[in-house]
C-alpha cells in the first residue's frame, strides 16, 4: 500500500494491528508545509527510534518528510537502500545522494542543523552528555525503550520513591539491582539536574536535544496503561512532572502530539518485551 495522506497511514496501520505485517510505504508531509521539504526521514511506523528525531524537526518547525516504511516493504527492499540495512535513515542529507545512517549520528546532525544542540562549545557539550546519559539509561544503551536499565514494566508495579534507592552515582556497574531501583535513580538522576539548572530546562532557558529524549519518554510513563498521569508523585520527581506537562504544552510539540502524522504506540508485555500490536493513546486514539 502507497499512500501520502497521514490519516490513510494510520488506518492502514489500525486495520493490520500487527507491525510486522504491515505493507504500508508512505510519504507523509510534515511540518508548517510553507516551503519544499528540508529533510526527508525513512522510519517504520512506530515511535521507538524514530521520536527524538521527529520531535526535533517539530520542535524547531523544520518542513520534512516522514517515509514510513512498513516491515514486509523494509525487507523485500528499502533494506538494501539503507546505509546499514536499518531504520531510521536521513535521506540526501548531505545534498549529494547519499543517506545517513544511525540513530545517534541522526540525531546530532539534525539537532544540529536544526539549532538544538546548544550554543558554544561548553554548552554543546553539557547538551551531549546529557544525550549520551539518556542513551545509556532511559534508552537502554539504544538496544531497547525497556530493559535493564529503564523499565516502565517494571515500574508499573514499583511502590518505591527516587529517595528509597541508592543516587545513580552511587551505583557501581556490577551491582545487582533490580530494574526498577535503576529506572529510579535515572529518574532521580534527571530531577536533580532540573534543580540544579533551575530554569525549568536541563540546560541553559529552552529545550534542547537532551529535552527532547527526555520528554518523549517521560510521557510515555505518563499514560494511562503504564504508570500514569501522576507518576511525579509516586515516585518522588515533582520536577519531573511539571516538565513533561510543560514540554506538552509547547505550542509546536502539542500539535505534533495530536497529528495523524505521529505513529501510534504499540503494547508491551508484563516483562516489558515488544508485542508490536497497536494500542490507543493519550491524543492517539483507536481509528475505526
Amino acid at each position: 500500500m502507497r499512500c501520502e495522506d497521514a490519516t490513510a497511514v494510520q488506518k492502514h496501520l489500525w486495520d493490520t494491528r500487527d507491525l510486522f505485517s504491515t505493507d504500508v510505504h508512505g510519504l507523509v508531509r510534515c511540518g508548517p508545509q510553507l516551503a519544499p521539504p528540508r529533510f526527508r526521514l525513512a522510519y517504520i511506523p512506530c515511535r521507538n527510534r524514530g521520536e527524538i528525531l521527529r520531535l526535533i524537526l517539530e520542535e524547531s518547525g523544520a518542513e520534512y518528510e516522514l517515509e514510513v516504511v512498513g516491515f514486509k516493504n523494509w525487507e523485500t527492499g528499502v533494506k538494501a537502500t539503507t546505509p546499514h540495512g536499518k531504520l531510521p535513515v536521513l535521506r540526501d542529507y548531505d545534498g549529494r545522494g547519499r543517506d545517513l545512517g544511525q540513530e545517534g549520528a541522526i540525531t546530532r546532525y539534525l539537532a544540529s542543523e536544526c539549532g538544538l544542540a546548544g550554543e558554544g562549545a561548553a554548552e554543546r557539550a553539557a547538551v551531549d552528555s546529557l544525550y549520551c546519559f539518556w542513551f545509556a539509561t532511559l534508552r537502554n544503551q539504544g538496544v531497547s525503550h525497556d530493559g535493564e536499565h529503564f523499565s516502565i514494566a517494571a515500574l508499573k508495579t514499583c511502590d518505591q520513591t527516587v529517595a528509597d534507592v541508592p543516587t545513580y552515582e552511587e551505583i557501581f556497574r556490577r551491582d545487582e539491582l533490580p530494574r526498577a531501583v535503576r529506572s529510579l535513580a535515572a529518574l532521580g538522576y534527571f530531577e536533580r539536574t532540573l534543580e540544579a539548572a533551575g530554569t525549568g530546562f536541563l540546560v541553559g532557558d529552552r529545550p534542547l536535544l537532551c529535552d527532547l529524549g527526555l520528554f518523549y519518554v517521560l510521557y510515555e510513563l505518563a499514560e494511562d496503561d503504564n504508570c500514569g498521569p501522576d507518576f511525579a508523585a509516586r515516585f518522588g520527581v515533582p520536577l519531573l512532572g511539571a516538565f513533561v506537562e510543560r514540554m506538552a504544552a509547547r505550542p509546536q510539540i502539542a500539535a505534533y502530539l495530536a497529528s495523524p502524522t505521529r505513529m501510534p504506540r504499540y503494547a508491551r508485555a508484563a516483562s516489558g518485551a515488544s508485542t508490536y500490536e497497536y494500542v490507543a493513546g493519550r491524543l492517539n486514539p483507536e481509528i475505526l
